[in-house]
């Protein structure tokens, strides 16, 4: 497995500006605003809010896309186990990516993915892809020492309808992992 391709690949996508939340706007000065450059990040309650409407359309639209997300943890899977069982229902097939510090519920058409070890455990994503619905939610979560004292965890990433990036995400997936994530279909033939 190549070291960090996923790091590599999400590393060309984001300006290589310092994060920020918008807590540091309250806080921030005019000389702080004209010396510091920032990019949007996500706190872990934005992430849910977005997980929940990837969430909500898969179930919305059964039968209709693959289903990969990663919790990092398995036991982070315990607070959205109702919820996923509808997704793992909903979903043609569900990869749940993470460390499993915990027994992982048994979800119908589901594989896990044990990511112990790899860059894989500081990402969070949610990707639905399929015909008519390729939504995908990808964010790094951000080191510890890289935030301002205070401040929450949270993910530096972005959220797109864009099906060819659903497409390369899993793609990359399938290069990590090829025995376990099937390679996807090209996004021409979901159609």
């Amino acid at each position: 497995m190549e070291k960090d391709i996923l790091h590599n690949f999400f590393g060309k996508l984001m300006p290589l500006f310092p994060p920020r939340t918008e807590a540091f706007l309250k806080s921030a000065t005019r000389e702080d605003l004209q010396r510091v450059n920032f990019r949007y990040i996500f706190t872990v309650n934005g992430m849910i809010e977005i997980s929940h409407m990837i969430e909500d359309a898969i179930i919305a639209s059964p039968g209709a896309s693959e289903t990969h997300v990663s919790f990092q943890y398995f036991s982070r899977v315990a607070a959205q186990q109702e919820r996923y069982v509808g997704v793992a229902q909903a979903s043609t097939s569900l990869w749940m990516y993470g460390v499993p510090d915990v027994p992982l519920p048994d979800f119908v058409r589901t594989q896990a993915i044990d990511t112990s070890g790899t860059p894989l455990e500081h990402y969070w994503f949610v990707i639905a892809y399929g015909p008519g619905i390729h939504m995908t939610l990808l964010a790094e979560e951000i080191n510890a020492e890289n935030r301002l004292p205070n401040e929450p965890r949270m993910y530096e990433g972005f959220y797109t309808f864009d099906p060819n990036f659903a497409y390369k995400v899993i793609t990359v997936m399938h290069k990590l992992f090829p025995e376990q994530v099937a390679e996807p279909t090209l996004p021409e033939l979901l159609e």
